[in-house]
């Protein structure tokens, strides 16, 4: 094993040509690392490939993984099994399983909802638990938002309420089909979230934030330090007006900026300085194990507070296939890089 070689792992079928050092997402980090001095090679991952790469793995420092947890209707253990085995003889895997599964789920919404970012969320860990209680959490508030444990792009994440003029039935639209509305008996309704417990899973309950109309930031984080942030304007679920039974707006793109502008500054200052290291203590992680690459999705509940700690709402943490992302990030990732090889 040579201490500067890295490998890119892409998700694709046997017969795709996908090749992470000329893809427009992954292009300019996979030059500026062999401008570095790192020799980069593009591997292609699906579930039919896991006993053969181990062994091949093994003669890389370094593999940084791109995919989806539940690519192409998959899901992600035998790509975890195959990564958990190459760290274990001493190979640095960004992002790590065990890190996904302490900060990488829906469930850190619930770990972490004491936290200035924190709000109203419940967890149904089983199925009888759900459909006991769920239901009644309508009563306090018109909307929640229901999230599988484990999902990308707006896959298992529903908002909910009580249909209009008639309570005794269940209005939901999944943010992964935009428009798509269906009303459905509160019997019907438990059943079709049945299957989100299937293999260990679980769901999240959380409070509507309406602040989803000023948009979100996403906070990119290598280490735990800020690299760079995202705007959005129009995320997943967001309605057209006040009204929450209008339309969903489309979503619109993100622009990029880096860790320097001025609009976030406040929010690198706190991520860095408290958040970053609560949500470590939280979940006993060391600095040496945070992903080369992540980051954090918040609502930004007013625009204009002076008041940091209560001017943004967690809507999740994504660590396990994040790209695209500023080219701010780049040279932080080489620098981390070559800071774990030094040690």
């Amino acid at each position: 094993m040579k201490s500067n070689t890295i490998a890119l792992i892409i998700y694709g079928d046997n017969n795709s040509t996908r090749n992470a050092l000329t893809e427009d997402k992954y292009k300019a980090l996979a030059d500026s690392l062999i401008e570095a001095g790192f020799i980069v090679k593009s591997i292609l991952y699906n579930d039919s490939k896991a006993n053969q790469l181990e062994k091949e793995l093994l003669q890389f420092s370094t593999v940084l993984v791109w995919v989806n947890p539940i690519e192409q209707g998959n899901n992600r253990h035998r790509l975890d099994t195959l990564l958990i085995n190459i760290a274990k003889n001493g190979v640095f895997v960004s992002t790590h399983p065990d890190i996904i599964i302490k900060i990488g789920t829906k469930k850190v919404l619930y770990t972490t909802r004491n936290m200035d970012w924190g709000g109203d969320i419940e967890l149904y860990p089983e199925y009888d638990n759900f459909k006991t209680k769920f239901l009644d959490s309508l009563d306090s508030s018109s909307i929640r938002i229901l999230k599988q444990y484990r999902g990308d792009g707006g896959n298992g994440v529903f908002k909910v309420s009580l249909a209009e003029g008639d309570k005794k039935k269940v209005h939901i639209i999944h943010a992964a089909l935009g428009n798509e509305e269906q009303i459905l008996s509160k019997e019907e309704f438990h059943n079709s979230f049945r299957k989100y417990f299937e293999n260990g899973g679980i769901l999240i309950n959380q409070k509507w934030a309406d602040s989803i109309k000023n948009g979100m930031v996403r906070c990119y984080i290598t280490g735990n330090k800020v690299s760079g942030f995202g705007y959005q304007e129009t995320n997943a679920l967001c309605p057209e007006s006040d009204d929450h039974n209008s339309k969903i707006r489309p979503r619109s793109g993100r622009f990029y900026f880096s860790e320097y502008c001025g609009l976030f500054q406040d929010l690198r200052k706190i991520m860095e300085s408290k958040w970053i290291p609560q949500l470590q203590e939280i979940h006993s992680i060391p600095d040496e194990l945070l992903p080369l690459l992540w980051d954090i999705d918040l609502f930004i509940n007013d625009v204009n507070s002076q008041h940091t700690e209560t001017k943004y709402t967690l809507c999740e943490i994504n660590v396990s296939c994040v790209s695209p992302f500023p080219p701010s990030c780049i040279n932080h990732i080489i620098n981390g890089l070559k800071t774990k090889m030094s040690n």
